[in-house]
C-alpha cells in the first residue's frame, strides 16, 4: 500500500490510492470472492467558457460523478482478488452517506 509520500499528497491530506480504494470497496460491499476492477464514473458537459462573455471557447468539463467495482473474469495490472483480501471481525455499522441537501 502506499504512504502518502509516495502518492506526493501535502501533509495535511489523506489519501489512498487506486489499490486501496479497490479494496476498500470489496470490504465494503461485502465480497468475499471474485475479480474485481475499480471503476470510475465520469460526467461530462459542454458548452461555451472563457473568461469574459466576449472571449468565449468551445470547451468541455469533466466530473466524477462516482467510483464503483466492476467484475472481472481475467485479471489485469490492477485487479483485486477478493479472496486475498484481510477482512476484519464485524464489530461497527456501515457507515451510511446521504446525499447533501441543495
Amino acid at each position: 500500500m502506499s504512504t502518502k509520500d509516495e502518492l506526493q499528497l501535502g501533509q495535511d491530506e489523506d489519501a489512498v490510492d487506486t489499490r486501496e480504494l479497490t479494496a476498500l470497496l470489496i470490504k465494503h460491499f461485502g465480497h468475499k470472492e471474485g475479480l474485481f476492477d475499480l471503476s470510475i464514473h465520469f460526467q461530462i458537459g459542454t458548452g461555451a467558457f472563457g473568461p469574459s462573455k466576449g472571449n468565449l471557447l468551445p470547451g468541455a468539463m469533466i466530473g466524477v460523478a462516482g467510483v464503483g467495482l466492476k467484475k472481472v473474469a481475467k485479471a489485469s495490472p490492477n485487479t483485486l482478488d477478493a479472496s486475498n483480501l484481510n477482512f476484519a471481525p464485524k464489530g461497527r455499522k456501515k457507515l451510511s452517506v446521504s446525499k447533501p441537501k441543495v
